[in-house]
């Protein structure tokens, strides 16, 4: 569900059911001609679908930060925005950006950082995003039912 589908009345009631914000970071610098902002944009764009779709009674999509500065410590800028999502009460925030470099690590206040780049650093195919997405968030909320629950 996107942030602007939501109203202030419909908000209290699905609040608790909502409990994962999806920050995505487009990862431009400002340097970019029109067509390939446009080109990040869409891509980003792409990927959310990776969990916005099958995740939609659970997730709500924020607007993105475009715009990093690549010469400046971003990990404290992205976390800062991470840590006041909390606090406005989602239980969990995935950052997801379609360039790996533009969100440094760590992130304290993330509890996931999805990108479709592999371990060994190597750009994934869909179909091993999608697994990649799959296992990681459906592990997030089941190590946090555990923390809820105590010791399974």
């Amino acid at each position: 569900m996107k942030f602007s589908d939501i109203d202030r009345k419909e908000w209290f009631k699905l609040q608790p059911y909502l409990d994962t914000c999806l920050l995505p970071v487009t990862g431009l610098d400002g340097s970019e001609e029109p067509w390939e902002a446009t080109q990040e944009l869409e891509f980003l764009r792409s990927l959310l679908e990776f969990v916005e779709v099958p995740y939609k009674g659970r997730t709500v999509t924020y607007p993105a930060l475009h715009y990093v500065d690549y010469d400046a410590p971003r990990a404290e800028a992205i976390d800062r925005v991470c840590a006041r999502l909390k606090q406005a009460g989602f239980r969990y925030v995935i950052v997801m950006t379609g360039r790996p470099d533009a969100v440094p690590s760590p992130l304290p206040h993330a509890d996931l950082v999805l990108s479709p780049q592999g371990e060994d650093g190597r750009a994934l195919n869909s179909e091993a995003f999608k697994a990649k997405v799959d296992e990681s968030v459906r592990t997030l909320w089941k190590s946090g039912a555990q923390d809820q629950s105590g010791p399974v």
